[in-house]
């Protein structure tokens, strides 16, 4: 995740939050030395860190909250925030989390929470700032199995990534058409997912197994254009994708290695 200057990186295999900054530059790092901002076993708010397993940026909310914050699920169905540069790690209560059964995925948009909840099959709608009273976003007679999910990403509609490289489309609830162009290979195993917004009309699909990005037109689902190292197995586990288009960059997680590239359109 890169928000400005500031990279934030879930370590699965240390399970532990890395904090880097780009310099003035904007393409290399001020410092090779990452700084762990948050660890699975640290206690904050008196309630001990479990697995983190996804990440969301919480800008700042009118009335709440002035300060942006990066927030932390971990696989205890409990989430956790940070503030780089007032306030450090914090746990965020909720008025009845234990409603969730087995929460994998977390996103923001316009300043609401959402919740992607895999034992429940259902994804929760938190109110900018009001996390008592969740909205259920699915209703009946809306059927969804949220098993094997991969990523959520909001851009007004919820897009949902499935291990086995489906993509599902929502809108209030229901599901819309979608399907991806049959012209090239689906994503043999889907890690992440980019979603364009403000004038960018694409999706990006990480695609681990066959060591790829693909790149579709989010209203057609036309195939645009995919990314491959040219050299030999640099992108070998490939994880995570975050796309800057205000400075036409893609970041690239794969294994212990991130990756900037520029964007060719």
């Amino acid at each position: 995740m890169v928000i400005g200057p500031d990279i934030y990186i879930l370590d699965s295999g240390r399970n532990e939050i890395l904090y880097y900054r780009l310099g003035p530059d904007g393409e290399s790092l001020t410092s090779p030395d990452a700084q762990i901002v948050l660890r699975m076993g640290d206690t904050v708010g008196g309630v001990t860190v479990g697995m983190p397993i996804d990440l969301a940026w919480q800008p700042p909310i009118p009335g709440y909250d002035d300060k942006s914050s990066l927030l932390v699920l971990d696989d205890n169905n409990r989430i956790f925030r940070y503030n780089h540069q007032v306030d450090g790690a914090s746990f965020l209560r909720f008025g009845d989390g234990s409603q969730w059964i087995k929460a994998t995925q977390i996103e923001t948009y316009l300043g609401r929470l959402y919740v992607a909840d895999e034992g429940a099959n259902q994804i929760y709608r938190y109110e900018a700032g009001n996390y008592s009273n969740p909205i259920a976003w699915f209703q009946a007679p809306t059927l969804v199995n949220l098993s094997n999910l991969a990523a959520m990403r909001i851009d007004g509609d919820i897009w949902l990534l499935y291990k086995d490289g489906k993509v599902v489309r929502y809108r209030s609830g229901e599901q819309l058409p979608f399907g991806l162009d049959n012209s090239i290979a689906p994503p043999a195993e889907g890690t992440d997912l980019w979603v364009g917004q403000d004038g960018d009309d694409a999706i990006y699909l990480v695609d681990r197994l066959l060591e790829r990005i693909l790149v579709f037109d989010k209203e057609t689902g036309a195939y645009l254009e995919q990314f491959q190292a040219a050299e030999s197995a640099p992108l070998h586990n490939l994880k995570a994708i975050f796309v800057d288009r205000a400075h036409n960059v893609q970041y690239i997680l794969a294994g212990n290695n991130l990756f900037q590239e520029r964007l060719p359109r």
